[in-house]
């Protein structure tokens, strides 16, 4: 069986036969992640769509959590024993089916027919089923470098996250973009805490094969003011939960190890929150606080 390895936050990725290798096949994005190493995880398009939808663990599921995107309807939780993730179509013609036991090192899922966003989607969150038990994740947020080190800026969509890293990158020219959108974060077995470029950028093409040490978090909200302050543990906590894979917090295996990811990042890392405008005064703000003493 031919299969595709992508390297992703240092681990190896085996997508075999079937929708999610065509998928990869064909996508600019996926490109500079490809690699020839030895696997970590398999995502294997081995299961037959019907079967599954008529299997007795799935008609019997419990959705803890639902959510929708251009049309197709998502649910998460338990089949049986496993956690699956499912999308079924805006036509409803068709349902991609992902299932996963906790701490396995395989994902299944079914092979059929799906939409190019069906199919990322269903890439994305297999990649994180997979290796959140190694408090690893991805985080929805956008990521600028400066000398060496990364700054995340989180916030709920809308709240200017990408404007905020651009007017960084204007005003210090030395800044660059890293990945605007679902960048992966690991903490290392000495606690380090590591910011790595992903296949998924959102709007902004930005497809990094690159890592670096996380610098802070920022916290983003739209004020008609700029003012920044240092959060403490329990706030820098509230921060970033909301921006790690929400699903995850509705099942108890995965809310456990979301729990832990969450607590070690904080317990490593700087926490912010920014209360700005979309102006270069707030992105000067930024910098003095988070970057200056690294010049």
């Amino acid at each position: 069986m031919e299969d595709r390895r992508i390297s992703v936050a240092d681990f190896v990725f085996s997508v075999s036969d079937g929708p999610f290798k065509d998928f990869v096949d064909k996508s600019e994005a996926f490109r500079p992640f490809m690699t020839a190493g030895k696997p970590d995880f398999t995502v294997s398009s081995v299961l037959d769509e019907r079967q599954v939808l008529a299997s007795e663990e799935y008609r019997h599921r419990q959705s803890c959590y639902e959510v929708g995107f251009e049309g197709v309807s998502c649910s998460f939780g338990r089949a049986g024993d496993m956690i699956y993730f499912d999308m079924v179509s805006p036509d409803a013609e068709s349902v991609l089916v992902l299932l996963w036991k906790p701490g396995s090192d395989m994902v299944r899922s079914t092979c059929g027919n799906y939409s190019p966003s069906m199919t990322r989607f269903g890439l994305w969150m297999s990649f994180n089923m997979l290796c959140i038990a190694r408090k690893c994740a991805a985080v929805h947020s956008s990521v600028n470098v400066c000398n060496g080190m990364a700054a995340m800026f989180l916030g709920e969509s809308g709240t200017g996250k990408s404007t905020h890293t651009r007017l960084l990158r204007e005003r210090f020219p030395d800044m660059f973009l890293l990945n605007d959108d679902s960048p992966f974060v690991r903490v290392g077995e000495d606690g380090k805490v590591t910011v790595y470029g992903s296949p998924w950028s959102g709007k902004t093409p930005c497809y990094r094969q690159e890592k670096y040490p996380l610098k802070a978090m920022v916290r983003l909200s739209q004020a008609p003011y700029n003012r920044m302050e240092k959060l403490s543990p329990l706030k820098a906590i509230g921060a970033l939960l909301p921006s790690a894979p929400p699903a995850f917090s509705y099942v108890e295996e995965t809310s456990d190890m979301v729990c832990d990811f969450v607590s070690d990042v904080v317990s490593s890392s700087d926490f912010y929150h920014l209360e700005c405008l979309p102006d270069f005064q707030a992105a000067e703000l930024t910098f003095n606080t988070v970057f200056a003493d690294g010049r």
